[in-house]
């Protein structure tokens, strides 16, 4: 595809103009889920956040450049994640599922009829349950960084990552900003992966 062309297909997603960001909480499976939303267009799209993550940290150019005429765009924060507290983060066996469906419920909540999802990390794991639990509400997906299983590799990987302080500033900092100087990465999150 020519230069020229293959920008311009790109750029035709981008927002054509800017509309607001509306934040906002609701009420879904007995916790406060905090979203942000913005965009006119018929088709609905989740963002969904790697750990720790947040609509606002993990999206925020999304939020900022989708196109707004053709997308409706929604950045949740799962239970227990940035703006989504109390309650703190809590890891059952079965999270990625419960996350599902709170996710799932959300939209509902919000009135769409069928969503996209776009997943990062435990996003991505909780997007891929989402298709496989409620095929017919998910339109399409793009998923990227998610596992569907975890190797000793893996476990060891996550091990070294338990230590926020040596995270690069630039990964560290939106999430001090959001949860403060205390960050750390729940012992329950390696034992259940």
């Amino acid at each position: 595809m020519p230069r020229n062309l293959l920008y311009s297909h790109l750029s035709s997603h981008l927002s054509p103009f800017r509309t607001s960001v509306t934040s906002a909480k609701v009420a879904v499976n007995g916790v406060q889920l905090h979203y942000q939303q913005t965009g006119e267009g018929g088709h609905a799209v989740l963002l969904l956040p790697g750990m720790l993550g947040s609509g606002e940290t993990d999206f925020g150019p999304q939020l900022k450049n989708l196109n707004k005429k053709l997308f409706t765009v929604v950045a949740w924060d799962p239970r227990g994640y940035g703006h989504s507290r109390p309650p703190d983060r809590d890891f059952p066996a079965d999270f990625f599922e419960r996350d599902a469906k709170d996710a799932v419920d959300l939209m509902k909540a919000l009135k769409f009829k069928k969503v996209s999802l776009l997943g990062w990390s435990d996003g991505g794991i909780t997007a891929l349950i989402a298709a496989a639990k409620y095929p017919s509400y998910i339109h399409k997906m793009v998923i990227w960084g998610a596992n569907a299983y975890v190797t000793d590799e893996d476990s060891m990987i996550y091990e070294g990552i338990r230590d926020v302080s040596k995270w690069s500033e630039r990964t560290r900092k939106p999430l001090e900003a959001l949860y403060g100087c205390s960050l750390t990465v729940s012992p329950g999150w390696n034992a259940v992966a």
